[in-house]
């Protein structure tokens, strides 16, 4: 049983990424708990909260964006009880404002909470993603 909810777990959220690939608000709302507690941190900026404003900090995202491809790596899931569940991982991106065709490559880590509604499955509460710039203090490359 805890292995079925943790393949459960990364298949919601396999379903994220590619609801972000698809730069589509309806597949990516799907995927969304739609609580006053939903929160996220895009790369680089502040954190918005509430599904309303987490709402509209996609739909910029999306209108900004021409072409989206994750690889998503290092994914490790936890299953942290009946109603809830983290999984981490590396997001390696490659994107496309459509300026000129040129596409960029850009790697974060990511931390993703999740918590199960009864109705829906396991619905995405926290997204925090972190921009990697840099080795880690070990020398070793990063995540």
């Amino acid at each position: 049983m805890a292995e079925e909810a943790r393949e459960a777990l990364l298949a919601a959220n396999a379903r994220f990424y590619e609801g972000f690939e698809s730069l589509d608000l309806d597949v990516m709302s799907a995927v969304w708990s739609h609580s006053e507690s939903a929160s996220c941190v895009h790369p680089g900026a502040e954190m918005v909260t509430g599904w309303p404003r987490v709402r509209r900090s996609w739909a910029a995202i999306f209108a900004n964006t021409e072409y989206l491809q994750f690889i998503v790596t290092d994914e490790h899931a936890e299953v942290l009880g009946p109603d809830a569940g983290v999984v981490t991982c590396t997001e390696n991106i490659l994107s496309s404002a459509g300026e000129d065709d040129h596409l960029g490559a850009a790697r974060a880590v990511a931390t993703n909470v999740f918590v199960r509604d009864p109705r829906r499955g396991w619905l995405l509460l926290t997204h925090h993603a972190s921009p990697v710039l840099r080795r880690d203090v070990s020398g070793e490359e990063g995540p």
